[in-house]
């Protein structure tokens, strides 16, 4: 699995998430790495760096692990069937909570209505046909979101009834019109939600509202489930919530001109549950054929798959036990033709990893070159680092840099007789915000056709 980082303050930052950020600095890095290690080379005139980018490449598709959602910088919701990746949903569950302590509903109230208001969230994309009515169903939490456990993109909290559903847009630009209190009004981006009369007359009867808490034993929470059946190949659509804006709420109107509202907020304890089904076959053979390379390969976020990349041959670099010197160390992605649309936009950013496991399996780690991005060993360091990932200008491409991870393999070998030769993988990140992305690359590496490509110019000391 991916590790995360625990709660600061209500939620924790996943660490993609602060890659990331930190990433979005490398645009104005004044050197590279490739200047790394010219003061350790012989002051001579002599020396020559040689170039090679021959290597045996091999990639395939693996299987992501589940993913921590209970950390996340942002929420996701609803269904989409990707013609190539399946069909994918993710719930939220989330909680209600008290704008006041106390509540007085007066004497005798009568429930006009109770309705669930969700914002979108319009400063994150969104992922898949943005005019496609999407079916969400409401129910209550039969269980209560425990801010000292960890969720896991695999665990589905118990719900209980039906409490209502919606069936529309997910568009964060669509205008909501609705009555209330006998007044017209209007919202950008925003779904309500009629719930049943039945849950909004508990709140007379069965309410607790002493405290957060004593209300939560009455209302653990409220679960957001689309429904993914029946949509039709190239349909649906996920869209960012705002759970933190002033409009995500539960409002109880009642004796004709009263309201009360339970806000969801920044102290709501939230999670999510995706689900993945009916991958295509060609996904599947390389889920099923770990070692195989094949010339076009697939990610996805949410915890569907990531590329493996094994480069048997790499230690021929070293292979006469001469020590080298990595001035530059280049992976080049490739997206493959036609694969990347509007639907289906190219991820703005991968991450570059490897295997925990010296066998080249497990969960991700961090390479030494990322490492360094996110903590350099010293201040001098500041900027001699450019490990990349970002989707390049020409839209098709993305470059990472790899020239201390290389360097550690090579002389470990040298000096250690250490061929920990493990593999990379690469990602989506599944945060900062939360992409519900996938990508299709062209991974061909023969005489003709380069499109997954690792240069790499040295020295020999």
């Amino acid at each position: 699995m991916t590790t995360f980082w625990r709660k600061t303050n209500f939620k924790a930052v996943h660490v993609a998430a602060f890659f990331l950020s930190l990433c979005a600095t490398l645009s104005s890095c004044k050197k590279y790495e490739d200047e790394i290690g010219f003061d350790l080379l012989p002051n001579t005139d002599q020396f020559k760096g040689q170039v090679t980018d021959s290597f045996e490449i091999r990639t395939y598709a693996v299987r992501e692990d589940s993913i921590r959602v209970d950390s996340l910088s942002s929420t996701i919701l609803g269904a989409i069937n990707d013609p190539v990746f399946g069909t994918t949903s993710s719930s939220v569950y989330t909680q209600c909570l008290l704008q006041e302590i106390n509540i007085d509903f007066g004497t005798n109230p009568s429930l006009d209505s109770v309705v669930l208001s969700i914002a979108l969230d319009g400063d994150i994309p969104g992922y898949g046909d943005v005019n496609s009515n999407v079916t969400v169903d409401v129910f209550q939490l039969q269980e209560l979101l425990n801010e000292d456990n960890r969720y896991y993109s695999n665990y589905q909290p118990a719900v209980g009834s039906l409490l209502g559903t919606y069936t529309g847009k997910l568009n964060p630009d669509d205008t909501t019109w609705f009555n209330e209190n006998g007044t017209l009004q209007k919202e950008r981006g925003l779904i309500r939600i009629k719930l049943s009369q039945a849950f909004g007359e508990s709140f007379f009867t069965a309410g607790a509202y002493g405290s957060n808490e004593s209300f939560l034993n009455f209302l653990n929470g409220i679960a957001l489930v689309p429904r993914s059946s029946g949509l039709s190949s190239g349909s649906g659509y996920i869209s960012p919530l705002d759970l933190n804006s002033s409009l995500s709420k539960l409002s109880v109107y009642f004796s004709d001109t009263l309201k009360k509202e339970f806000p969801i907020t920044d102290q709501s304890e939230r999670m999510m549950h995706y689900t993945i089904s009916d991958p295509s076959a060609n996904l599947t053979n390389q889920f099923n054929s770990p070692g195989t390379h094949f010339d076009e390969t697939y990610l996805q976020s949410m915890g569907m798959s990531k590329i493996k990349i094994e480069i048997p041959d790499l230690f021929e670099l070293v292979k006469n036990g001469e020590q080298i010197l990595i001035n530059e160390a280049k992976l080049t992605l490739t997206v493959a033709n036609g694969s990347a649309t509007e639907t289906y936009p190219a991820p703005e950013r991968l991450l570059l990893l490897q295997p925990v496991n010296a066998d080249g399996t497990g969960s991700n780690k961090l390479i030494l070159d990322l490492i360094d991005l996110i903590a350099p060993p010293s201040s001098a360091w500041s900027g001699y680092t450019n490990y990349g990932g970002e989707l390049n200008s020409d839209g098709r491409t993305y470059t990472f840099h790899l020239n201390r991870h290389l360097q550690g393999l090579l002389d470990d070998a040298v000096l250690n007789g250490n061929m920990d030769n493990r593999g990379l993988y690469v990602i989506i990140p599944s945060d900062n915000p939360i992409t519900p992305s996938r990508l299709v690359l062209d991974t061909k590496n023969n005489q003709t056709e380069k499109n997954i490509r690792l240069k790499v110019t040295y020295t020999k000391l």
